[in-house]
């Protein structure tokens, strides 16, 4: 076999595997604050991307986490090497927030494989700052509402601002583990600002989440990871006051 076949040959078995790892990535296509669940490797490299953004941080329990994660400055993209024990360990999860300002919360489930790829799309791309609806209740679109009607950009995006905050000082898990419906689970304070952390439970039905739930006097953003919970499911809540 001449040298030119040898290169043709290594060539397509490359595109080969280039294809295959592809078909074979795990694909997501999820809102701004939804929660994905993917299967990462316990024996090579996962891979985690954003489609069209780039991962800016990861948030989670760094001191109970079996994985290593390195963030690659060039495309934006996370890598996750298993360090934990022979056996399968237990889920674990936490948030990814991106450069754009998305949050998606995640569940990771071991498996014995060599690499997994996780391809995330967020619906709607980029995320962009809250905008007021036209009704006068001053509600925003998406899971995010506020109660500061007619409110700047200035405004709006320090409320946003401060539950991305309170999100990621308080929060380390993609779901409450325990806690009755709107249970306080932590406060976080910021200038004169409040964000306190509350659970959102559903009994032996399934229930719809309102933010209308969590307004109280002083009260100026509500946030809900999840606004349709089955029964027994729970969700976080955040809720933004003023701390005066």
């Amino acid at each position: 076999m001449t040298l030119l076949p040898k290169i043709i040959l290594l060539a397509g078995s490359l595109l080969l595997m280039a294809v295959t790892a592809s078909a074979n990535a795990q694909r997501f296509n999820v809102e701004s604050d939804a929660m994905v669940r993917f299967r990462a490797s316990i024996n090579g490299i996962t891979r985690i991307s954003v489609v069209g953004d780039r991962i800016s941080s990861i948030v989670n329990d760094n001191e109970s986490s079996v994985y290593q994660v390195r963030n690659d400055e060039q495309t934006g993209d996370l890598f996750l090497r298993y360090v934990g024990p022979d056996e399968l360990p237990e889920k674990e999860g936490g948030y990814l927030v991106t450069e754009s300002g998305v949050t998606v919360a995640y569940e990771i489930l071991p498996k014995r494989s060599s690499t997994e790829t996780i391809l995330i799309s967020i619906k709607g791309g980029a995320a962009k700052a809250p905008v007021a609806d036209d009704a006068s209740d001053g509600r925003l679109s998406g899971d995010f509402a506020t109660t500061s009607f007619g409110a700047s950009d200035s405004v709006t995006g320090g409320l946003v601002d401060a539950t991305r905050q309170t999100i990621a000082a308080k929060i380390g898990s993609p779901v409450p583990g325990r806690g009755s419906n709107g249970a306080l689970v932590a406060t976080h304070r910021m200038g004169d600002l409040v964000g306190e952390v509350r659970v959102a439970a559903a009994g032996k039905a399934a229930r719809a989440v309102r933010e209308q739930d969590f307004y109280r006097r002083g009260v100026l953003a509500v946030w809900i990871a999840r606004k349709d919970l089955a029964a027994g499911e729970r969700a976080w809540v955040v809720v933004i006051r003023s701390g005066s």
